[in-house]
Formats: C-alpha cells, structure tokens, sequence
C-alpha cells in the first residue's frame, strides 16, 4: 500500500523546503552572517510558535556569548 503524507507531513515538508531555500539564499548573498541570519529567523518563527522556548534559546546564547567572549557574567 502507498503511503498518502497528511497534511501535516505536507506543511513539515514545505516549511522544510522554505528553510532550506531561504538559508541556501542567504549564504549565496552575505556568506556565513547570512546563514546566522537564517538561523536567526528560524529560531524566532519557533518561539513564536511555542512562547516558552524563548527561556531555552535565552540559555543557549548566554553560554555561547559566555564561551567566546570570556564573560560568564553577562
């Protein structure tokens, strides 16, 4: 029996496709600041989805700001 993607596979694909479009884009214009870019948008489409992830994207870059720029007080 072929499998028939639901909706929602469809819509995961196509937001997959877009993701993909857009960083593949950006990187062809502005290098790697375009791809940060891209995962910049990425990361604000997610937590505006789900509000309660902006705790967890939060913690994330204040451990990565404090790994590279030697503050781990900021």
């Amino acid at each position: 029996m072929q499998h028939v993607p639901s909706i929602s596979e469809v819509r995961q694909a196509r937001r997959s496709a877009h993701w993909a479009e857009r960083q593949r884009r950006q990187v062809e214009e502005r290098g790697p600041s375009g791809l940060a870019d891209a995962w910049w948008d990425r990361a604000r489409a997610i937590c505006k989805a789900d509000p309660e992830l902006w705790n967890d994207l939060a913690r994330t870059l204040e451990n990565w700001t404090g790994r590279h720029d030697g503050s781990h007080d900021a």
